[in-house]
């Protein structure tokens, strides 16, 4: 058996590698638009790979469920396709229907895994360890800053088979993590007795949850729109491949204070409390950045992340855990997951269209709208009679 400290490590460790993975999906603008696409295409590419990672989402993440140890392999296996695809992106040239087919299943790979990765939590708790959540998902935030910042300035020197090289690499280091988690021992069996009000009942059970899903969907409509659609944003005030890496950068750095602070944060707040407060900022930051005119405007905007998604993500992994119990997890994080996949995939397809035929400023509009509406759900529909447990199933 592992050692506490060296699983808790272990799994900050392996944040750190999958939010790398998901930095290239930031990339897909540099990577496909560099291949000869058109935003259309890159929006409909970017919403097929959304839907299919979507669809493999609960199968996944059952499979998971199923037996003590298969997390380790369900993940492992989802990583070795993310690296296939990447190899496949390295020897494959141009712009052609087996990039496409190709690019489509590596960013349906990449987003299969979240909730895996975010469920993975509960696994390391039964191996005996506590995991302090929110500081391993910000060692996530910050392998996904590093890496923005060096893969956009490798893209504009060296061309964007970059996103690709690194893709493979990140992929590998990831499958070395799972071989050493497949020998970290067995874990003990899911808690049933500690399950949450929906388990019994179907995780769709509880109304707060469905409310939470809804404002979720229309929320990441806004948050996938500015990162799908952040390369032109940067371009269209006068910014270019390198800028895109800096603002990514930029962007995840400011997602550590919050997310290391999340623990105290939920001694003092209800989980509800704090998703009502991140809604809000979703919609401070994309109507701020539907107003910049300059590259420091939309660095204004984008400072709020640092209330929206840094404080959303953390607090809707234990809001789900406090619902589902540990038997559920991985369920409810994918559906969690799902939501934020379907806002994505409208994004993604709407979005490209729409810069195509109206202009950026009409696709930043409508993430806008959306965000409110999602704002508007999360505060009237997400409450609570009484203050959430500050102790869950992650503590």
């Amino acid at each position: 058996m592992r050692s506490a400290k060296s699983l808790g490590g272990a799994y900050g460790a392996l944040n750190g590698v999958y939010w790398m993975l998901c930095c290239l999906n930031s990339f897909t603008a540099s990577f496909l638009l560099g291949r000869g696409y058109s935003n259309t295409e890159l929006g409909a590419i970017m919403a097929a790979g959304y839907v299919l990672g979507l669809a493999l989402q609960q199968p996944a993440a059952a499979l998971a469920d199923r037996r003590a140890k298969a997390p380790v392999a369900v993940i492992a296996a989802g990583t070795g396709l993310v690296g296939a695809a990447a190899a496949a992106l390295l020897l494959l040239p141009g712009r052609s229907l087996a990039v496409t087919a190709v690019y489509v299943l590596f960013f349906a790979f990449i987003i299969l895994l979240q909730p895996l990765v975010n469920g993975f939590a509960y696994y390391i708790e039964r191996l005996g360890t506590a995991v302090p959540f929110g500081i391993c998902r910000a060692v996530g935030s910050l392998g996904y800053g590093l890496l923005a910042a060096v893969l956009g300035r490798m893209i504009q020197r060296s061309g964007v088979n970059a996103v690709p090289w690194a893709g493979l690499l990140t992929a590998a280091a990831m499958l070395a993590l799972m071989g050493w988690f497949s020998r970290a021992g067995a874990p003990a069996a899911a808690d049933k007795t500690g399950e949450g009000p929906a388990a019994s009942g179907g995780l769709l059970g509880d109304r707060r949850f469905r409310l939470m899903l809804i404002a979720t969907a229309l929320l990441f409509f806004s948050h996938a729109f500015l990162s799908v659609y952040m390369l032109q944003i940067v371009q269209n005030v006068g910014g270019d491949n390198e800028d895109l890496g800096l603002m990514t950068g930029f962007v995840a750095v400011l997602e550590l204070p919050t997310m290391f602070l999340f623990d105290r944060l939920l001694r003092r707040f209800s989980c509800g409390g704090l998703l009502r407060f991140s809604a809000v900022f979703f919609a401070v930051k994309t109507t701020l950045v539907l107003a910049a005119g300059s590259l420091p405007a939309v660095y204004g905007g984008m400072f709020f992340q640092i209330f929206a998604y840094a404080l959303f993500i953390p607090a809707s992994v234990r809001y789900a855990g406090q619902i589902s119990g540990q038997a559920n997890a991985n369920r409810a994080q994918a559906w969690v997951t799902v939501m934020t996949t379907l806002g994505s995939v409208c994004a993604s397809g709407l979005g490209g269209a729409m810069i195509d035929r109206l202009g950026l400023k009409a696709a930043l509009a409508l993430a806008a709208a959306c965000a409110a509406a999602g704002a508007a759900v999360m505060v009237l529909g997400v409450r609570e009679k009484a203050r959430d447990r500050a102790q869950d199933e992650l503590t």
